[in-house]
């Protein structure tokens, strides 16, 4: 009976290892780093992006707001109020919608897809 217990604690390490290493792999691909369109006040990024869970993670290299706006309907926004560098902070975004992003500074979102447009 040890040895069966023990052949299943193995199965188990092994596959929370094999699932750690897809799901970070996953994110690497998942993680963009926005960029300033133009050098003008608005901060708005020129890639769009869409939650692949519908939580993203959200940082930046200077403090800033941002702001993730619905390209569809613009009235519709998601801010984080305020980060700091070093600083990640968590939003929840309607899995499936595409999004502009506004903020200062280079700024990197994780688990999206992103496109240009």
């Amino acid at each position: 009976m040890t040895k069966k217990i023990r052949i299943i604690t193995l199965g188990i390490l092994a596959l929370i290892i094999i699932l750690g290493v897809f799901y970070f792999g996953y994110g690497e691909t998942h993680t963009f780093s926005l960029t300033d369109e133009s050098a003008t006040d608005s901060y708005l990024k020129s890639e769009q992006i869409q939650p692949v869970f519908g939580t993203v993670k959200v940082w930046g290299i200077q403090d800033t707001d941002v702001c993730f706006t619905d390209v569809e309907n613009p009235e519709v926004q998601y801010k984080i109020g305020y980060i700091t560098p070093g600083m990640t902070e968590t939003i929840k975004l309607e899995k499936g919608r595409w999004y502009s992003v506004r903020g200062a500074g280079e700024i990197t979102v994780r688990m999206v897809n992103a496109r240009v447009h």
